[in-house]
């Protein structure tokens, strides 16, 4: 019943039924195949979960208001204190300075706009020709400001001058010295009385707004500065990205000691975050919310990678689980009544074990079969000697990394520092980075090869010899039950086809959505529970407040999650609920937990919350 390769489905199988199906490589039974068996029957559940919308608490919303606003007046003063803050301001100051200054003398003149010819008929050229030659034969005390022919006349008298006669009777030479100095200081003169008001202004202080942490100019500037290279580069203009994103992953790149940079990226998060809420959320909550509940909507496959997107709001923006919103926002989200709880289930780590099975990649795998820790083995990989040199040799690279696992439990201090150090080289890696230490990176050329060649060579075939090789001879990369996604520009592309097959498999938790609500319907549930939303690989229910009814959803919803997608698949998922009086306060039930335990969970709840 698996390989099924009919295009439509004669046995009334539901998505979940499909399931394991071969790997994307090795078979493909095309868009009809996943069009009819998967996305079709996925709309009248996304439907259904719109329609149950999101319960809203009215005094949460307000209590959001405030922190928003608390937070952002501490972003402002944050960052106005910070010292690597001022020390970009200043040289904004300096460029701004520079900027106004050429802005505001861009129209001044030279001299030789001025410059003309001696005009006998003029008194001001008159003037300047003659206090120039009186200077010029040390008869300084003889200068005045107006020089008239009848003053010419009375002061000519005495003096009978050869020069200022030529004047009087124009019979003066015009290539005289004399004139020609005449006439350059009158040019000085007219030049400087339209110039100064003109330097004068471009000397005055520029203006320089305090630092704006959602200018992108500024933080291009202010990580240029800090020579930080971008995770990524606009499509349209070449310049570095500096999304929340990319700064959310800078910051887990950032060596800890670097806490003024810490201090700056968590600012800058912050203020994103406060504009999605303020903009996304609030206004959601406001103009979508009707007898205290929201209906959003779900666009099935909206992204690239074929996952939902939403909007009004959009739950994809939610603040991660770390940030000072995260908590307030989801506290807004309720159950419709005290009789009911929140549900929250979600795959763990499904990315990573998802790029396991896809490429088989034995270090990959070993992370989630063995329990090792991700940065202990890339650290005993990236820096090897170093870590030898401390632990000694046991002759084999797994017991290394257990032993380094140790040291870091035991809070060794120097093991602790090479772990740290290790973090931001993998991450640009995993983001698809290339050596740049030249440029004053951390990625050299033996750390990148450790990562592709010994660390993770079956990702680095998997990209390779699959995602790149079967969208070129393809045209397209098929990302599993027959759905594809279209490129002609594979090399240009590669990091977006090579995250869609790894995202695309989230897809998972709308499968087990509608298996969810077959198995509610089927054991005469649906007033007990109701799926209310789901984001990425978490689902959201609303549920009866009773142990025995929260039981028989932990239990089928672990089952459903964990349920093997891949033939012969190496990595199992990993799935864990959690129950609470809303989104933001949550309480884990750990798997095949019994009725009793449950009912313990709820008391607590009921201590702790009201």
């Amino acid at each position: 019943m698996n390989n099924l390769p009919n295009k439509q489905n004669p046995f009334g199988l539901r998505p979940y039924e499909f399931l394991p199906l071969p790997f994307p490589c090795d078979y493909d039974p095309g868009p009809e195949y996943f069009y009819m068996n998967f996305v079709s029957p996925l709309i009248s559940d996304m439907i259904t979960m719109m329609d149950t919308g999101l319960y809203v608490d009215d005094k949460a919303v307000e209590s959001l208001r405030e922190t928003i606003t608390t937070v952002l007046e501490n972003v402002d003063a944050v960052l106005l204190r910070n010292k690597t803050i001022q020390k970009y301001q200043l040289l904004r100051i300096k460029k701004a300075q520079k900027s106004h200054y050429a802005k505001c003398t861009e129209k001044t003149r030279k001299l030789e706009y001025y410059l003309k010819e001696y005009d006998d008929k003029s008194k001001t050229d008159r003037s300047f020709v003659i206090n120039r030659y009186l200077t010029e034969i040390n008869r300084i005390e003889d200068l005045r400001d107006d020089w008239t022919v009848k003053n010419l006349k009375q002061y000519n008298v005495f003096k009978n001058d050869k020069f200022l006669s030529g004047l009087l009777n124009k019979t003066y030479n015009k290539h005289s010295e004399y004139i020609k100095l005449g006439m350059i200081d009158l040019a000085a003169y007219k030049a400087e009385l339209w110039n100064r008001p003109r330097y004068d202004k471009g000397n005055s202080t520029a203006p320089v707004d305090a630092f704006n942490p959602g200018s992108p100019q500024q933080k291009q500037e202010l990580f240029a500065m800090l020579n930080i290279a971008p995770l990524a580069h606009s499509d349209t203009t070449g310049d570095g990205s500096w999304g929340r994103e990319y700064i959310e992953e800078l910051k887990k790149q950032t060596p800890d000691d670097r806490k003024e940079l810490h201090e700056i990226l968590q600012m800058l998060i912050d203020h994103s975050y406060g504009g999605i809420i303020r903009n996304n959320f609030l206004k959601a909550f406001d103009t979508f919310t009707i007898d205290g509940v929201m209906h959003g909507n779900v666009r099935l496959f909206g992204a690239k990678s074929f996952r939902p997107t939403s909007n009004s709001p959009n739950l994809l923006n939610a603040p991660s689980t770390k940030s000072i919103y995260a908590k307030p926002l989801k506290k807004c989200f309720v159950p419709p009544s005290d009789d009911y709880l929140v549900y929250a289930i979600d795959l763990n780590a499904l990315e990573d074990r998802v790029i396991g099975n896809l490429s088989g990649d034995e270090n990959k795998c070993s992370v989630f079969l063995e329990g090792i820790d991700g940065h202990s083995l890339n650290s005993c990989d990236y820096y090897k000697e170093e870590v030898i040199k401390i632990l000694g040799d046991p002759g084999d690279s797994k017991t290394l990394v257990k032993l380094f696992m140790d040291e870091v439990f035991k809070e060794n201090k120097i093991i602790a520092a090479i772990r740290q150090k290790s973090k931001p080289v993998t991450f640009k890696l995993a983001y698809g980075g290339y050596p740049d230490i030249h440029k004053g990176g951390v990625i050299s050329q033996e750390l990148f090869d450790a990562y592709h060649n010994d660390l993770y060579p079956g990702i680095s075939d998997y990209k390779e010899n699959y995602v790149l090789h079967q969208t070129k001879e393809d045209g397209f990369l098929h990302l599993g039950l027959g759905c594809r996604i279209y490129s002609d520009d594979p090399d240009g592309d590669i990091r977006t086809l090579h995250n869609a097959s790894v995202q695309f498999w989230s897809i998972l938790t709308l499968i087990a959505v509608n298996e969810m609500n077959h198995r509610i319907r089927e054991a005469g549930l649906t007033n007990e529970i109701a799926i209310c939303s789901t984001i990425y690989d978490s689902i959201y229910f609303y549920v009866k407040k009773d142990a025995t009814c929260i039981k028989w959803l932990n239990d089928n919803a672990v089952e459903v999650l964990c349920m093997p997608y891949l033939e012969n698949q190496i990595v199992p998922n990993d799935a864990e609920g959690e129950i609470g009086k809303n989104w933001g306060e949550l309480t884990k039930v750990v798997k095949n937990s019994s009725i009793k335990d449950i009912e313990g969970v709820i008391k607590k709840l009921e201590k702790n919350y009201g």
